[in-house]
């Protein structure tokens, strides 16, 4: 079996145009920042007229890099670009742990947190959440296993890898684990989607559970080592996140671009470059509400 777990040649890198003004990578800095405000009608924002983003930065196919490569990429980079670019901002990617996300946000290493994050309650105590895409959770399993983990029930008395600070799936097996007969399912975390799917090729778990995006990418790259199934473990809006009321001014700011986005076309055509039109939504959504808009004081 290989040991590469996604081919790089078959999905087009950003153009350079884009690459020069959109990854511009910098490490996660240890001090907290205070928002500076700007004289020149943009946005406030840590660093003047830079947008810093939060991400794990292997949200497949969200952030991430491809194998060999160096350059940042996904839908979800090309949505945040374009919406900076809308915003007059160049923008600064931060790389840090999925679980780790909202506290960078709240110490003011970061704008924006991104890297298909989920409502919950918890969470939307601490930050606010403009969703940008309609997805979920399912299985993903080594080709061998394919047909075999098609349900929770299937998985029950097997581990199941996922993310760690993957809250709302951790409830859903909590509740999946109520009707175990032979055992719950038992969860092991990894710090990565590609340590997961280590994890899963090297048989040290049975399943991982990616959202529905990644599944599909990850299959469609690597068809000879992984298949997924259409069960549901659970379904959620993926956002971006912000300081509550901090962070309301560029909410509403990143709110109003997408929303253009969507009424203009722009945000269908990204989608439409990475075969994933099925899960976009007619405007965004705002703390897990499809119908919900922010409004601020």
């Amino acid at each position: 079996m290989s040991g590469r777990l996604f081919r790089a040649g078959r999905r087009r890198l950003l153009p350079a145009t884009v690459t020069a003004a959109v990854l511009l990578l910098a490490a996660c800095s240890g001090g907290g920042g205070d928002t500076q405000a700007s004289s020149d009608g943009k946005v406030a924002t840590v660093q003047k007229g830079v947008l810093t983003i939060g991400s794990q930065q292997s949200y497949i196919p969200g952030e991430f890099r491809a194998e060999g490569s160096q350059d940042l990429q996904g839908f979800g980079v090309e949505i945040v670009d374009e919406i900076a670019k809308r915003l007059g901002l160049k923008t600064q990617w931060v790389q840090v742990d999925y679980s780790a996300i909202i506290t960078g946000l709240q110490a003011g290493q970061f704008d924006m947190g991104s890297g298909g994050m989920s409502p919950n309650p918890e969470r939307l105590q601490q930050v606010d959440m403009v969703g940008y895409y309609q997805s979920g959770a399912t299985f993903l399993v080594r080709k061998a296993d394919a047909g075999k983990y098609t349900t929770a029930k299937a998985v029950c008395g097997q581990k199941l890898g996922m993310l760690e600070g993957s809250t709302t799936l951790e409830k859903a097996v909590e509740k999946e684990n109520a009707a175990c007969g032979g055992g719950p399912i038992q969860v092991e975390h990894y710090t990565s989607t590609p340590l997961g799917l280590q994890g899963l090729l090297s048989e040290r778990i049975a399943a991982y559970a990616p959202d529905l995006a990644q599944a599909q990418y990850i299959v469609r790259e690597n068809p000879d080592q992984f298949a997924t199934t259409d069960y549901h473990l659970v379904d959620y809006l993926i956002n971006f996140t912000f300081v509550k009321d901090k962070g309301k001014e560029l909410r509403d700011a990143v709110y109003a671009q997408l929303d253009a986005m969507m009424k203009d076309g722009t945000y269908d055509r990204i989608l439409a470059r990475w075969n994933l039109a099925v899960g976009g939504l007619k405007q965004p959504a705002y703390n897990g509400e499809l119908d919900a808009k922010p409004s601020s004081p």
